[in-house]
């Protein structure tokens, strides 16, 4: 049967011809009669019959054509499947959740050729569902929210899980490169100084030079960063290379490489007089003397920045294949050392310029557990402590201890090692006083939109709690904020938690202990 014209009025539709559609062949002839008096029978046009993000109004089951569903994936609407297969229901069919169900379409719908479609207002079709079967309802939304749960969670899972892979190959690719690149460099440091030195044999005078320049390099302080100071050693660098007959614009930028390499006055001067004593001009002597320095310094830089990409790239690849055993024994210093590394602090500051201190003990169990579910654990509680320095380092006041701020992490053996503690310390703001109470509920964040799911914390108890059978709180109040996990040594030899035992005033200390 072909549908009509599209643009055809809306007509009633009868009990018998829902009856034949299968979502209603089980309905009595009042049912059926209820249905068909609250609904029409609409002649649609291809195009969209709904669109996602719109509110939901109607309940539509198909009648005759052909429609396609579509979901939106970032800012496409990519199509889930197509069908004219008669009877096929979508729309707002989660109205029978009541005010639980979405106010808005979570998906579109799209009419590949003109259709027939029964529409359904969705008040009163969530209405007779949950009238007509209501204990029906009980387990569809329990199912839903359980389903729902399940989603997110393998969702989370296998997103880290295609991440790993992803970070695992590509540590293996720039691995090699990198590997090549600080090698590279250290040759590089030894064929300079070889063609120096080389160069140095060639040039009357090059013995006093060479000895002038260990005389300088063992002299030279870098400044300690007081920006007046290092601006006087420049001036007065920049009289004596003038006075040796060094021309400006070179004097300029010789003054500034000395100064940064930290070469004083009598250190030039010292340099000058061994190298007029072996017969070379100062105004020669000093510029070869600061180009030397300055390629020294750049081969310094290349080489550690070199050495540094090869260890984050270490850490990179520790990180991304954690999960590969499913438990294992680990040290959970080094993963947080990992987590440090990943954040880019591994030199003891953050992007941010937060201060990351490590407070380890020495007599630190390992513990059984999900290295890589732990690692994330980690991860997250550090990221959320930088997140609030950062946000309170803009505002801090003087004085306040808070600019740029200081996460301490703390691991130490408890229970006569038979547990490990955890903590996660910043001087930050705090958390609100009314977050910290749900602060372990999913979907909670203090970040602004965009910049937070509200998961973080709730993953985190879930690996902490419920994976390692151990603890999770928090502890805050303004100017200081601790994560604190409880580790057993062995999960299988440890009765669950009791949280109970976490007890502490409500505006400061919230134990994640109820199940989110």
């Amino acid at each position: 049967m072909s549908a009509p014209p599209a643009g055809t009025a809306p007509r009633a539709a009868s009990p018998r011809e829902l009856r034949s559609l299968f979502l209603f062949e089980h309905l009595d002839e009042q049912q059926l009669a209820r249905f068909a008096a609250a609904g029409t029978v609409e002649h649609v046009a291809p195009g969209w019959l709904y669109r996602e993000g719109a509110p939901a109004r109607s309940f539509f089951v198909l009648l005759d054509g052909a429609v396609s569903l579509h979901r939106r994936v970032g800012g496409d609407d990519v199509e889930i499947g197509r069908t004219r297969q008669r009877g096929v229901y979508a729309g707002a069919w989660e109205a029978y959740l009541g005010e639980g169900a979405p106010g808005v379409y979570t998906s579109s719908l799209r009419v590949l050729e003109p259709a027939s479609v029964f529409a359904l207002p969705a008040a009163e079709f969530g209405a007779a569902v949950r009238e007509w079967f209501p204990m029906a309802v009980h387990l569809l939304e329990g199912l839903r929210l359980g389903i729902t749960e399940a989603q997110e969670l393998v969702s989370a899972r296998e997103r880290l899980l295609a991440l790993g892979s992803l970070t695992a190959g590509l540590t293996h690719e720039l691995g090699n490169p990198a590997a090549a690149l600080s090698r590279t460099v250290v040759q590089l440091q030894a064929q300079v100084d070889a063609l120096a030195s080389g160069l140095l044999r060639l040039v009357p005078g090059g013995d006093a030079l060479a000895a002038g320049l260990a005389r300088a390099r063992a002299a030279a302080a870098p400044p300690a960063g007081d920006v007046l100071a290092r601006a006087d050693a420049e001036d007065a660098l920049l009289e004596r290379l003038e006075d040796a007959g060094v021309a400006e614009p070179d004097a300029g930028d010789l003054a500034a490489v000395l100064a940064d390499a930290g070469v004083g006055e009598e250190d030039l001067d010292a340099f000058a007089g061994a190298a007029g004593a072996g017969g070379v001009p100062a105004r020669g002597a000093l510029p070869w003397l600061a180009r030397s320095l300055a390629v020294e310094s750049l081969l310094g830089e290349a080489a550690a920045a070199s050495a540094r990409i090869s260890s984050l790239l270490a850490s990179a690849g520790r990180y991304a294949q954690l999960d590969r055993a499913p438990t294992r024994w680990v040290d959970v210093r080094e993963l947080l050392d990992d987590s440090v590394a990943m954040l880019g602090a591994g030199a003891g500051r953050a992007p941010g310029g937060a201060r990351i201190v490590r407070d380890y003990a020495e007599d630190v169990p390992q513990v059984l557990g999900h290295a890589g579910e732990l690692a994330q654990v980690w991860t997250n509680l550090l990221d959320n402590a930088l997140d609030a320095l950062a946000g309170a380092g803009a505002t801090a006041p003087p004085g306040a201890g808070r600019d740029p701020g200081t996460v301490v992490l703390r691991v130490r053996a408890d229970d006569g090692g038979r547990a490990v503690v955890v903590e996660v310390d910043d001087d930050g703001p705090g958390v609100p006083p009314e977050v910290l109470p749900r602060v372990f509920e999913p979907f909670v964040t203090t970040k602004d939109v965009g910049e937070g799911t509200g998961l973080g914390l709730d993953i985190a108890w879930r690996v902490v709690v419920q994976r390692h059978r151990g603890t999770l709180s928090v502890t805050s109040v303004p100017g200081r904020t601790v994560f604190r996990a409880r580790l057993p040594v062995d999960p299988d030899q440890t009765d669950q938690p009791d949280q109970s035992d976490q007890s502490a005033p409500p505006d400061q200390t919230v134990p994640g202990g109820s199940a989110p």
